[in-house]
């Protein structure tokens, strides 16, 4: 690599200093954008003092300064990132410039590192999968001594023939990385080594595209042979699968211990295109000027088009005094409320709370009021745990009955201990409706005392009753 510092007068190039350095190891596998971050730390070790003392101007057709400036940098950039953000740099696009044609002949002659011979390479793979992990275990060495080790785990659920592929996928790329052109594989899984050669047939739809897969990096080597080994001959990289639920060490600097997070292959269904929503007159009139044919329409959108704006190809609501907030369309809506309600966070709030919570969280649709005490509305939880208001809504008023008095219950009681009179019996009738209640002791039962009662106390007071429910004891 190669860089050279020109200071411009009157719109003419001087060159100041020039710089070449010659990548080793390493240093060959970083990709391109890393190698631009990295002559850019070289030139500013090696011409501090100008980096300090002056504003420095990068003119490169790489997007670097987006690489520089991401906030979720990790391992050696975000070091260099750190490094460089203490001189003042500017970035601008590189144009028709002489000294680009000096830096460009810095790098034709340097020379380039000698190339590994062409040897053959020996690949061990072995996967493993279990209830609680999954991981695969990688050893590439050649006759010269030189051997890589990696060990990877796994974030997501694997079978074993699929832990299997992970890991001789993983294993390819790695010899692909090193520069490998003849490689020699040895798995101690029947089924993938079998289905790769072409003795057995992968009917599983998974493992077709896996076996695709596979097939399609083999072509990027001149010759890759793949035969089954017994596992006691497989045990280092059995080893190193197993190795994988374990946190990374650093007292074995010799052994990559990499985490995969999503497979390499991912069985996914065709997605219908999203129907219209209120999303689409909005975004066409942003990116493209269109507007609905109906004039009425067309002077709504105006009006609200200002209102948002477009990133990424996602559209954002913008807000006086909050964040920009991303627009959904209707299909998306129900996930979000179910989420804020319900969810990890949730608490079963109510409608309106349940809209500017969604709206704090950094979400909006011109519904989301509505739709969301709609929502609640419909929550079982919340049905089934409200604190219902008991009392009723207006104040109680007496109803009379049509036809008071009209049903009587007529009961006996006793004996008790005799009183005067030497009544220890008591014969009691109660209106049913009003609760009204007549009593009279008796000396011994029979039938004439209690019609006697009746016609007294009953029929002579408050008419014939329709209707006198007894035990059949009186």
């Amino acid at each position: 690599m190669a860089a050279v510092l020109v200071r411009e007068e009157d719109k003419t190039q001087r060159p100041v200093y020039l710089i070449s350095k010659t990548l080793q190891g390493a240093e060959t596998r970083y990709t391109k954008l890393e190698k631009l971050a990295y002559a850019l730390l070289i030139s500013s070790r090696r011409l501090k003092q100008y980096f300090q003392g002056h504003t420095i101007i990068l003119r490169t057709d790489q997007a670097i300064r987006q690489v520089l400036q991401k906030p979720d940098l990790a391992g050696r950039m975000m070091a260099w990132a750190v490094e460089l953000s203490q001189y003042d740099l500017q970035y601008e696009p590189r144009q028709a410039i002489q000294a680009q044609a000096m830096a460009d002949f810095l790098v034709e002659v340097t020379g380039e590192a000698p190339d590994v011979p062409n040897t053959r390479w020996k690949l061990h793979v072995d996967g493993a999968s279990n209830q609680t992990f999954g991981g695969a275990g990688i050893i590439l060495e050649n006759s010269a001594g030189i051997a890589f080790e990696q060990s990877i785990k796994f974030e997501f659920s694997v079978s074993n023939n699929q832990a299997e592929y992970e890991a001789l996928i993983g294993g390819l790329m790695l010899a692909k990385e090193v520069g490998a052109s003849r490689l020699e594989v040895n798995s101690d899984s029947q089924v993938v080594s079998s289905q790769v050669n072409g003795s057995y047939q992968a009917r599983d739809m998974l493992l077709q595209k896996y076996l695709e897969k596979v097939k399609e990096l083999c072509k990027g080597f001149k010759e890759v042979t793949i035969q089954h080994v017994p596992r006691e001959r497989n045990a280092r990289a059995d080893l190193l699968s197993k190795l994988a639920s374990t946190k990374p060490g650093t007292g074995n600097r010799s052994l990559i211990q990499g985490l995969a997070t999503e497979p390499a292959i991912v069985m996914c269904a065709t997605q219908a295109p999203n129907p219209p929503s209120w999303l689409d007159p909005i975004s066409r009139y942003l990116e493209h000027a269109e507007t609905p044919p109906n004039q009425k329409e067309a002077e709504f959108i105006k009006r609200e088009a200002p209102k948002y704006t477009i990133i990424q190809g996602q559209l954002y609501k913008r807000g006086l005094h909050q964040p920009l907030l991303k627009c959904l369309r209707p299909d998306q809506t129900d996930y979000v409320l179910r989420e804020v309600h319900e969810g990890c966070c949730g608490h079963h709030i109510g409608g309106r709370s349940l809209a500017r919570k969604i709206i704090r969280a950094g979400y909006y649709w011109p519904t989301m009021m509505s739709d969301a005490q709609e929502f609640v509305k419909k929550c079982k939880k919340c049905q089934e745990n409200a604190n219902f208001h008991k009392a009723p809504p207006e104040e109680l008023n007496l109803m009379l009955a049509p036809r008071p008095f009209a049903q009587w219950g007529v009961d006996l009681l006793g004996p008790f201990p005799p009183r005067p009179g030497q009544v220890k019996y008591l014969i009691v009738a109660i209106d049913y409706f009003t609760k009204w209640v007549e009593a009279e002791p008796l000396a011994s039962i029979s039938a004439a005392n209690c019609q006697k009662f009746m016609w007294k106390q009953v029929v002579t007071r408050f008419g014939i009753p329709e209707a006198v429910i007894s035990d059949n004891g009186t």
